[in-house]
């Protein structure tokens, strides 16, 4: 029988760039010790990311993108499309396939927004929810032995450039790929003004681990292939709008 993972540590990354985050995400999946449970926490500048089986042209504004220099990123889970900005914290949870539990760590953010003092739900769907709009939603991967769980929440964020660049130019009514499920969204700064970050990733580490929070940046790691050729895949073109694209 497999053990129970015997540690937990928080890894925060010092990076604020969609693809360096998404490739140290990645660099830290393939490195986890199969004793262990982690919780990366990250956040980015301004960023659209959409999930692995969706059409980019079905789920933002490409134009607008471009002509902003906003990146468009591709991530390895599926889902929906999600806007990034450093106002919107991102929590990714691994640890080995057998002992993982999406609702357990779903219940750990939903606690430390209890002692907050947000009122915070869960759904059927793995968002969170303040007051009847999303302020998270979740994705998911796994691998033959681990596995891990990713998200947003919604602290401080640009909401009028949400809901701009998430709006395609086009509509199709058949697709093959996945399209996200438009949701009222709310966040925690339109119910408490004052609300930072900082104190919401603090008492995440304090529930999650005894241990003092590790930090990592994409310096630290460049020169191995598990990051770079990762990163440099993240940012190709027939990853991120499919083989062919021009």
């Amino acid at each position: 029988m497999t053990e129970a993972p015997k540690r937990r540590r928080v890894v925060c990354s010092l990076s604020h760039t969609i693809y360096e985050n998404l490739a140290l995400e990645n660099y830290l999946f393939n490195k986890l010790d199969s004793q262990e449970e982690l919780l990366f926490l990250w956040k980015n500048t301004d960023a659209v990311v959409i999930g692995r089986f969706q059409d980019p042209e079905l789920e933002c504004n490409l134009g607008a993108l471009t002509r902003d220099g906003v990146p468009l990123a591709r991530r390895q889970s599926g889902g929906g499309t999600v806007w990034h900005d450093l106002g919107n914290l991102c929590f990714t949870f691994m640890g080995p396939k057998a002992f993982f539990d999406r609702r357990k760590n779903l219940i750990l953010i939903q606690t430390v927004l209890e002692q907050l003092g947000f009122p915070a739900e869960l759904n059927e769907r793995h968002d969170i929810l303040l007051h009847g709009k999303k302020i998270s939603g979740s994705a998911f991967r796994e691998k033959a032995d681990r596995a891990f769980h990713h998200g947003t929440l919604l602290v401080a964020s640009q909401l009028d450039k949400l809901h701009y660049y998430l709006k395609p130019e086009i509509e199709k009514s058949r697709s093959r790929h996945t399209r996200s499920v438009p949701s009222p969204v709310t966040q925690l700064s339109l119910w408490n003004p004052d609300i930072t970050i900082t104190e919401i990733e603090n008492k995440l580490k304090e529930l999650f681990s005894p241990e003092p929070a590790e930090r990592i940046s994409a310096e630290q790691v460049q020169t191995e292939a598990d990051f770079a050729d990762y990163l440099e895949f993240l940012q190709s073109r027939d990853w991120i709008y499919g083989p062919g694209a021009d």
